[in-house]
């Protein structure tokens, strides 16, 4: 029980970032295949230049913790989560690829893409979260990575069908309409592009646990993992694919991820994430 505590301690420092506000301007897309359009420097600035006061609740929250985001990964659940991660991007990044990077956070999973050899397009909510992400990314990727300050859920920005993947780690779970970021997603890859997307399933026994833990300790006055206050969404696995077919995707694998629970015990239990790998249909 104390690991499970202090493991996921560190989600009180934040799960990957919504994307809230929106930029206007030239769409993005490949120029060729492997490089991508420079997103100006002026409406970088002028987008950064936001303040919280003016984003919804999840963008805010990760506002607050953006400085010790990356730190994050660096043991823990949210360790274990990058190494899970590493092998499911080397499936389907090929170099020259790509991609966008759909609530990149502070860039931990970007710089992922990027070592696979992929361009990358990274967007998310968050003005300290990507200006963090700007300031420790390595300067052997520069030219390779764009960044932008948009909703997730409407990137004008970005080129329909011009990108080869999407990457979409924890972000669902602070939107309303789920549905609205696929059909963005849907919008922005070509046909057969991937999709990798993480989501909390109904029901994940740590989340059942966190939850009776903050609703006790609410009544003494504290506050504990304040990231559920805004980490709402969850559905079930059937749901989740029902969602993605509807979207025009085909589901190719769909993983659970604990980094508490044991894998065997995942087989009775459900997990805190889902990841799953889809592919998007060539409905032409």
């Amino acid at each position: 029980m104390r690991r499970l505590l202090e493991d996921e301690e560190a989600q009180d420092v934040g799960k990957e970032v919504i994307a809230v506000r929106r930029i206007t301007g030239t769409a993005i897309g490949r120029r060729p295949r492997a490089s991508v359009a420079t997103v100006k420097r002026s409406k970088f600035n002028q987008a950064t230049g936001a303040t919280s006061s003016g984003l919804p609740s999840g963008a805010r929250f990760h506002e607050e913790i953006a400085a010790a985001w990356t730190a994050g990964y660096a043991r823990g659940g949210f360790a274990r989560r990058l190494h899970f991660f590493q092998p499911i991007l080397a499936r389907h990044v090929r170099p020259g690829d790509s991609w966008v990077d759909l609530g990149c956070g502070s860039g931990v999973l970007t710089k992922e893409l990027l070592a696979l050899g992929a361009s990358v397009v990274a967007v998310d909510g968050s003005p300290r979260m990507l200006a963090h992400a700007r300031e420790q990314m390595s300067s052997e990727y520069a030219g390779q990575v764009n960044w932008i300050h948009s909703d997730v859920q409407s990137v004008d920005a970005l080129k329909n069908g011009a990108f080869d993947g999407v990457l979409c780690s924890s972000v669902v779970e602070y939107l309303d309409r789920p549905d609205a970021l696929l059909k963005e997603v849907a919008r922005i890859l070509g046909p057969g592009g991937v999709l990798v997307i993480s989501l909390p399933p109904t029901f994940s026994a740590v989340r059942v646990f966190q939850k009776g833990i903050r609703g006790l300790m609410r009544c003494f006055g504290r506050d504990r993992f304040t990231y559920l206050s805004v980490s709402r969404l969850q559905m079930s696995p059937r749901a989740i694919d029902r969602l993605l077919q509807e979207a025009g995707f085909s589901v190719i694998r769909s993983t659970g991820f604990d980094p508490i629970l044991p894998r065997a015990l995942l087989r009775l239990v459900r997990p805190s994430l889902l990841i799953v790998e889809a592919r998007k249909l060539d409905r032409s």
